[in-house]
């Protein structure tokens, strides 16, 4: 294993497992502090706000090559964040919070999608990737399952001291791996990107209008859907916790046996019947509820889990590919600014449509049916790549 994925691997082994210790229960944690889906909304919306400011600072850093400033920022606004998280003082988390958990998710995921782009292949996206997201799933869930515990009997210090504990180790071992390799600051740099050359981002991909969806069921996954399980199983985390590590174990034994074949497999096949899958899981996770019987719940919770992140398989796959074909530092940064400005408009709307006293469970559900059409915007990513691929 070379120096530059060795490094990969630390940075994001760890930050999966201090994800899955608290961050990953955040609308859990904010639903149980007495929020509403429009105030969790408006939190989204102002941690988008804080993931634009943070890209700003995040690509002239990326620039000049400040990679120990890069990973090391990424430990402490993670670390922060977790320290609101505990402390109870809502109108903190949910203002300063959120901009410091939109700044924390700017430095991880900008910096991992750079490290991952720089150790994959032309042919080898989806293995690299299925092995990506076994190290994900074990890590997080690692990570969930201590988290849920500690969580489930309220040692909150514990929680904070274990977080600042593996953020300190885990920058450690990271700036380790990087001394006396030069393969990390050998990589190529373009200059910073204006606001302008962002603006004017244009391929024959559709990749904008892609980049102004994905975000939405993004975080729609990770904060309502999360929250909507949550519902479904009494409210109970540690109960929430077991069953998201269930999920884990079986989506990791599929994707050990599938993560070598999708390289193989004609993309365009592969990327349609994950698209049709995916808009699926929206209607399944519309339509489960209370009454829903506990064998439709669990084997539904599985199926939705299964959808979710095959599709997620299929179309990092296809990023990451189109990614190398056009300039990958600019793809991957206008990617993250556009996902997030329209972050901020698509949750300050559901906030507003969501403001009334109904039940939230039933808002979800609503929430969800509306989605649907719009997976299949999936469809128009990356024609002309699939088309060349298929002749290549």
């Amino acid at each position: 294993m070379s120096g530059l994925t060795r490094t990969f691997y630390l940075f994001t082994g760890f930050h999966s497992f201090l994800l899955g210790l608290l961050p990953l229960f955040i609308a859990v944690i904010l639903w149980d502090k007495g929020l509403t889906i429009s105030h969790i909304s408006y939190v989204i919306a102002l941690t988008a706000a804080g993931f634009v400011a943070a890209l700003y600072y995040w690509d002239r850093l990326r620039a000049t090559h400040s990679w120990r400033k890069l990973i090391s920022l990424s430990f402490i606004f993670q670390s922060v964040f977790v320290l609101l998280l505990v402390w109870d003082n809502q109108l903190a988390l949910v203002t300063i919070g959120a901009l410091i958990n939109g700044a924390a998710g700017c430095f991880y995921w900008s910096t991992q999608r750079l490290l991952f782009q720089a150790i994959t292949e032309d042919k080898n996206t989806g293995n690299t990737f299925g092995n990506f997201q076994i190290l994900v799933v074990f890590a997080l869930k690692i990570g969930v399952l201590v988290g849920s515990y500690l969580l489930g009997i309220e040692y909150f210090i514990s929680l904070l001291a274990l977080s600042l504990l593996l953020s300190l180790l885990g920058f450690s071992l990271v700036n380790k791996s990087l001394q006396g390799k030069s393969e990390l600051y050998d990589l190529k740099q373009v200059p910073a990107f204006s606001l302008k050359q962002i603006i004017g981002f244009k391929d024959s991909h559709h990749s904008v209008m892609i980049f102004t969806v994905d975000g939405l069921f993004l975080f729609l996954e990770s904060y309502f859907w999360m929250l909507t399980i949550y519902m479904l199983t009494q409210e109970n985390v540690m109960q929430l916790g077991l069953i998201l590590i269930a999920l884990s174990i079986l989506l990791a034994l599929i994707f050990f046996f599938i993560k070598k074949q999708i390289d193989r497999i004609n993309a365009q096949i592969i990327y349609s019947i994950a698209v049709i899958g995916y808009a699926c899981s929206w209607l399944f996770r519309a339509q489960l509820n209370e009454e829903s019987s506990t064998v439709m719940l669990y084997s539904g919770l599985l199926l939705i889990a299964f959808l979710s992140n095959f599709f997620r398989l299929a179309f990092n796959k296809r990023f990451y590919d189109i990614a190398r074909r056009e300039q990958p530092t600019r793809y991957i940064i206008c990617k993250s600014y556009y996902s997030q400005f329209m972050l901020i408009l698509l949750f300050s709307v559901i906030g507003f449509f969501t403001v009334s006293t109904g039940q939230a469970l039933q808002q979800l559900q609503v929430l969800y049916y509306l989605c649907i059409p719009l997976v299949f915007i999936y469809f128009v990513y990356g024609n002309k790549y699939s088309h060349q691929s298929s002749h290549a």
